[in-house]
């Protein structure tokens, strides 16, 4: 491989100074993204560096070996390497191939024709061999990321109705008390627990149960905001975390969910169904255990009271 002349070798030295100079801000700048489509944008543009880079090196020779060959097949692994998007690693390789072979494969010394077509068999099957590799690994990413979400979603969510269970609430609650204790925002905590649900299954059987179950929980989403955090405790008793709401706040909703409880029928074998609810406010030397506990001593009120009523920690002072 014989360069053209000085100029030429200053040509070369500069494109490889810049891959060397450009390859360490791009490892070190790609920590610092958390956008994907910035990334991606930034690997093509790498991609299509180093591929126009090469091309231009190929151009400042006079002849090339079979060594030039191999640089392309290795630009190409490392282009599949990257973590892109499949079809814009197709569309650069494929475009980088076929201008090498294009402007550059005549120039190769001692390359017969049937030379160039074994060459460009052998960068299909590397094409196509790189392309395969991608697909199964992608393939197989996706179906681990659709593994764990259901992972996740299993331990955080009530498998009959679907809202958060008791761990998440735990988690939740937590999260939520240490916020409003450094900014001193408004925070309140409903329990709610079914009238005599116990009834309903020693009479209508637990299927009819789990329907009044799901029926209630499906009337309360459609009363509550995105933001609320709705979590089955146990049993037919619910919770619903209230973050930037006030006692009145939270008495008005849990007014709303008792109506809508009220006058909706949750099974057609099932009538009059209602619920009891207790509502407490978040003070400052409250801990998650005894904020809770001071909404469940309210729900125990609003039953012994009567049953579908609603009890709070202003009503009770």
């Amino acid at each position: 491989m014989v360069i053209h002349n000085t100029h030429s070798l200053i040509l070369i030295t500069v494109i490889r100074v810049f891959f060397l100079i450009i390859s360490t801000a791009i490892f070190l700048y790609s920590k610092h993204i958390t956008e994907y489509r910035k990334l991606i944008y930034l690997i093509n543009a790498y991609d299509i560096y180093i591929s126009l880079g090469f091309l231009i090196v190929m151009k400042q020779y006079e002849s090339l070996s079979y060594l030039s060959v191999f640089s392309l097949m290795t630009i190409i692994l490392a282009i599949y390497l990257f973590p892109n998007r499949i079809i814009f690693s197709q569309i650069i390789s494929v475009m980088l191939s076929a201008a090498f072979f294009l402007s550059s494969a005549q120039r190769i010394e001692g390359l017969k024709q049937y030379d160039i077509y074994m060459i460009t068999a052998y960068q299909v099957v590397l094409l196509i061999y790189c392309n395969l590799n991608v697909y199964l690994t992608c393939s197989s990413k996706r179906k681990q990321f659709i593994v764990n979400r259901e992972l996740l979603t299993l331990s955080t969510t009530d498998p009959l109705t679907g809202i958060y269970n008791r761990a998440k609430l735990d988690e939740e609650l937590d999260k939520w008390i240490n916020y409003s204790n450094r900014y001193a925002y408004p925070l309140s905590l409903i329990i709610f627990d079914i009238d005599d649900f116990k009834k309903v299954n020693d009479s209508k059987g637990h299927l009819a149960g789990d329907e009044v179950l799901k029926n209630i929980v499906a009337t309360i989403k459609d009363c509550i905001r995105n933001t609320d955090i709705f979590a089955r405790w146990g049993g037919e008793e619910f919770t619903i975390l209230l973050p930037n709401t006030d006692i009145e706040q939270a008495g008005k909703m849990a007014e709303r969910m008792r109506r809508c409880i009220s006058e909706k029928q949750m099974h057609e074998s099932v009538k009059n169904i209602s619920c009891s609810f207790g509502i407490a406010t978040f003070e400052k030397d409250d801990s998650p255990q005894s904020f809770f506990q001071k909404a469940d001593a309210l729900l125990l009120q609003a039953k012994a009271g009567g049953k579908n009523r609603i009890v709070t920690s202003s009503s009770t002072q």
